[in-house]
């Protein structure tokens, strides 16, 4: 067995400890005829590990008030999960009894050139 499939299987194992099954509602915004479009869609089910990395807490201000986000959350998810980040792209979804979090930033765990797996910072925004 290569590095590569050794590390893949130790990711399974590992979500397999304490399994979530999530479904990301994602919104993407898409540039079309010189404007931008939020284009919705669904990926998963996917079968993730959900943990706490803290216990921070911070207060954002809006115009229209605050909000209490706690970002000490983490999650773990193998190589076939299609997690992605940036500015264009908003990831999001519900744990029920826990909250709904979004996707702050992703991290591929990548051995010898290819993907094993995903790690992602969390915020639960409610």
């Amino acid at each position: 067995m290569d590095l590569v499939t050794t590390r893949r299987n130790n990711i399974i194992w590992s979500i397999n400890q304490n399994p979530v099954t999530i479904i990301i509602n994602r919104t993407e915004k898409l540039e079309t005829e010189g404007h931008f479009t939020d284009v919705s869609s669904q990926i998963g089910p996917l079968n993730v590990r959900i943990f706490q990395v803290g216990d921070s807490t911070k207060t954002v201000s809006h115009l229209v008030g605050n909000k209490d986000i706690a970002d000490g959350w983490g999650l773990l998810a193998d190589w076939q999960a299609d997690l992605r980040q940036g500015s264009n792209i908003t990831d999001e979804f519900t744990i029920i009894g826990i909250g709904t979090f979004n996707i702050v930033s992703v991290q591929p765990q990548i051995v010898q050139g290819q993907v094993v797996g995903y790690q992602a910072a969390l915020e639960l925004v409610s």
